[in-house]
């Protein structure tokens, strides 16, 4: 099949002459013939400005994909819900958990600032599934990651509020949307919380296709120690990309020693961006 990419929220802005605005946040909007989906709504200072500069009308969205329940993921459910309730909302069951970023005496909360009951009362179809799911034609979620290899964390940044109380958040509900294009496989990532490797290492499982054409998203490697950067580098290899494209959070050190590695074939995803497969 046939798809088109375009980037509606993301960190940077390319210098296109058109006045998008960027934010802490990422969004992926595809057309896949009569479909239009979103891959994440960004934390919604950017959606609507950058889907009306793109000629690209929110209000015929049919169908909302979110990668996890943090705020910079699924903040612009606010602006679509302005627009459009008439939409299917697919996400894993822990997506609406009490998310915090940090425990003690200053946590910050970080999750879905929609309340599910808001988007129930607008007749929102919320199809919540742990396992892989296919939503359209060629479009699949990968369902949760299984943590496998040694070199990726979650970390410790990231708790549920339990009660009164704090526990570990794990975040099972990161996930990831792979795309049948004619290319090959294609990767749309939010944060890759459960590690980049380790999501396509589940890809090429769930998939039975051991390589991969294009991944496009966030890597969450800001603090990534250079031990940790060169064993991910390493196993990316046997996944033989032709394209990476990143952004958000995959920080500037990550994004260097990937275009050192693999050279032209990694670039910085900016809002504004069409990528066609």
């Amino acid at each position: 099949m046939k798809f088109k990419i375009t980037t509606l929220s993301e960190n940077n802005v390319a210098q296109s002459g058109k006045q998008l605005i960027g934010e802490h946040g990422l969004s992926f909007y595809i057309q896949a013939e009569n479909r239009r989906i979103l891959f994440d709504t960004g934390q919604n200072l950017a959606l609507s400005n950058n889907a009306e500069v793109l000629g690209i009308e929110l209000s015929r969205i049919d169908t909302v994909v979110l990668s996890h329940g943090h705020y910079d993921h699924s903040g612009g459910l606010k602006s679509l819900l302005d627009c459009n309730s008439d939409f299917t909302l697919y996400a894993h069951p822990d997506v609406f958990g009490r998310k915090v970023k940090g425990a003690g005496d200053n946590p910050k909360y970080i999750g879905i600032p929609v309340d599910r009951k808001v988007l129930e009362q607008k007749g929102i179809n919320i199809q919540l599934d742990r396992d892989p799911i296919p939503i359209a034609p060629g479009i699949t979620t990968t369902g949760e990651i299984p943590l496998e290899n040694d070199f990726e964390t979650v970390g410790s940044l990231f708790y549920l509020k339990k009660g009164e109380g704090y526990a570990p958040d794990t975040l099972a509900d990161d996930r990831a949307l792979i795309l049948d294009t004619d290319k090959g496989l294609v990767v749309l990532l939010g944060c890759s919380h459960r590690g980049i490797v380790n999501t396509l290492n589940h890809v090429t499982q769930i998939t039975g296709c051991k390589r991969i054409h294009a991944i496009l998203g966030g890597l969450h490697l800001g603090n990534a120690s250079d031990e940790k950067l060169e064993k991910i580098i390493d196993h990316l290899h046997a996944f033989r990309l032709a394209k990476i494209g990143v952004g958000h959070c995959t920080g500037p050190k990550a994004f260097l020693a990937l275009a050192n590695e693999f050279t032209d074939r990694v670039f910085l995803n900016t809002v504004g961006n069409v990528m066609e497969f």
